[in-house]
């Protein structure tokens, strides 16, 4: 869906049908991302299909599972990037589908391991654990996950990015 933050990725929340196609469910938790409109007025918001610049959207309280969660929607302070929240998911996804567990247990400071990761040392992590991943793919997550969303990778970064062109 076209400017929707799904603020539920999560491995229980994809299902692959019969020609491998990977599919995206339970949308309860979806919630539209506000563009300006085009006319300039400031109070004016839209959807994507009018719209010219993303907006922020307010705090809306936790939601997801705690694996998943960003560090901005477990803060629950400032307003955050729909679609930023979603790289984070899908990041945790991809990790958890590579290695087989998740990074960490929650987007804190208080976890070593997020520590170890918002400091960029997912590649320490992986050598810890003695995972064979590439290089390339270390890199992809670590962009992805990282702790700043303004820094965070874009979807079109993610698709550009050289371990998924060379997927």
């Amino acid at each position: 869906m076209n400017g929707v933050c799904h603020r539920d990725i999560s491995l229980e929340n994809i299902l692959v049908d019969e020609s491998t196609k990977a599919l995206v469910i339970d949308l309860g938790m979806c919630i539209r991302i506000p563009y300006n409109s085009r006319s300039g007025i400031p109070e004016e918001v839209v959807d994507v299909s009018m719209g010219t610049l993303r907006k922020l959207i307010y705090p809306q309280g936790q939601c997801g599972k705690p694996n998943y969660i960003s560090p901005e929607i477990l803060a629950n302070i400032e307003p955050f990037d729909g679609f930023a929240v979603d790289i984070w998911a899908a990041a945790i996804v991809l990790f958890i589908m590579l290695v087989g567990l998740p990074p960490f247990e929650l987007a804190s400071h208080d976890d070593p391991r997020f520590r170890l990761i918002s400091r960029g040392g997912l590649h320490q992590l992986i050598e810890q654990w003695q995972r064979p991943i590439s290089p390339d793919a270390i890199d992809l997550l670590q962009n992805m996950l990282n702790e700043n969303p303004r820094d965070r990778l874009s979807l079109f970064q993610v698709m550009d990015h050289p371990w998924c062109r060379a997927v």
